[in-house]
């Protein structure tokens, strides 16, 4: 169990003192899949720990012991088939491990209280309960009440992810059969999803596939927002706000007579579309440094579909990554909203007579949402339109939209919302 441990707290160092995110140090680290699921249960347990850790020491520990302390929690309340005397022993000698042998005693008098039960959670009639019950910030919570109500907040934040990866099959290179029986022969489990790719667990032929570039990693919800925008081949293309590229590179194998323009503003960034490009072979794709915030007037017009994928909040993601709470907070939405309006105005301005736009986020408050779109619609020459997209997904759920879709977090999809705008 010790080994276990040690590679989690490595990997949770990096989020909880440098801001890695999870996904990313997951993936390049080599560990175990135990060690994986005490990191991705510790960050999904965060609150939670940190309310019985005030519950139960006079002062808050230094973070490396913190650490330990949130790994021994998580561990002791979902860890059945592992002893508890284990699991404390080992954060213990976890401790002495990474130096903080002085801690050992302290960690073992708070990880046996938790053993033993020996604390008090929030009762139902405490404003905190739903916070600690589902381990999210309270003021999360509050929010998700206040727009969705108390049922449809709690479905929210009481969502489990899968913790697996989404496919999409690259048509440039190989097909959903081929891809298929690759995965038969290595014995690797999949699904397929309502929106034409493959649920998998991590695994060495998944990760062959990748580097040849016949699959990506891109969500369910990613690629609604795509498909949403259903851009016809031949036709000019704009991904506004493009990095990494995972939507430009698709739009390019749906419209491969067409060319799609991938605007990006930092130089790095730009080199991450390019990277995404070549190694999917999408030789229409024309990554371009510009500020999506700021009007480029050579584009006014010229452009029969784009797609706008605005910088947010990113709050909808938490089922896969449930560190962003830890670097991202509730003043982070209406801060956005100015940039996100300005983008969608200039987005706009872009399109051709008829032509049609997406306005995309992966969060789930309407300040970055609903109201970024009605700013646009309220200056007139422009309309929602039914997005047919979602005709077939979730059991015709989304069937009869307006032209925008809100999506909640929910298996392998994230919270994501999407809007389709015509220009009369």
């Amino acid at each position: 169990m010790k080994k276990h441990i040690l590679g989690a707290y490595r990997i949770l160092n990096g989020i909880y003192a440098d801001g890695t995110y999870s996904n990313m140090a997951v993936h390049s680290a080599d560990i175990s899949d135990m060690s994986v699921r005490l990191v991705y249960g510790t960050l999904e347990n965060d609150v939670r720990a940190e309310y019985i850790m005030s519950e139960l020491a006079d002062k808050k520990p230094q973070k490396a012991v913190a650490i330990l302390l949130k790994i021994g929690i998580y561990a002791l309340e979902n860890l059945t088939d592992v002893p508890k005397f284990a699991i404390v022993s080992e954060c213990v000698e976890s401790a002495k491990a990474i130096g903080k042998g002085g801690a050992g005693g302290f960690i073992n008098a708070v990880l046996k209280k938790v053993a033993n039960g020996d604390y008090k959670l929030p009762n139902e009639n405490d404003k905190n309960y739903l916070s600690v019950k589902f381990s999210k910030p309270e003021w999360f919570v509050k929010k998700l009440v206040a727009e969705y109500g108390r049922e449809t907040a709690i479905s929210i934040i009481s969502a489990k992810s899968q913790h697996l990866q989404h496919i999409r099959i690259n048509a440039r290179k190989t097909d959903l059969n081929s891809v298929k029986d690759r995965l038969y022969r290595a014995k690797v489990k999949y699904e397929k999803s309502e929106v034409g790719g493959l649920t998998v667990k991590f695994h060495p032929e998944i990760k062959k596939l990748f580097d040849c570039g016949e699959i990506t990693f891109q969500s369910p919800s990613s690629m609604l927002a795509v498909q949403s925008l259903a851009p016809a081949d031949g036709s000019a293309i704009l991904d506004i706000c493009s990095a990494p590229g995972g939507k430009a590179v698709y739009m390019s194998e749906l419209c491969q007579s067409g060319n799609v323009v991938a605007g990006e503003l930092y130089p790095h960034r730009i080199e991450l579309i390019k990277k995404y490009a070549k190694r999917m072979g999408s030789p229409n794709v024309t990554p371009v440094q510009a500020d999506a915030s700021a009007l480029k007037e050579d584009w006014i017009g010229k452009f029969d579909f784009v797609l706008v994928d605005a910088p947010c909040s990113c709050f909808g993601t938490f089922l896969k990554h449930p560190d962003v709470f830890l670097s991202r907070g509730e003043d982070e939405i209406l801060s956005l909203q100015a940039t996100q309006k300005r983008i969608l105005k200039n987005a706009a301005q872009y399109l051709a007579e008829g032509g049609t736009l997406v306005y995309s986020t992966c969060t789930l408050f309407n300040e970055e949402n609903g109201e970024v779109v009605k700013s646009l619609l309220d200056c007139g020459g422009f309309k929602l339109e039914h997005i047919a997209a979602f005709d077939k997904i979730s059991e015709g759920k989304y069937s009869e939209n307006d032209g925008s879709v809100q999506l909640l977090p929910h298996g392998e999809y994230d919270g994501f919302y999407i809007a389709r705008i015509r220009k009369v």
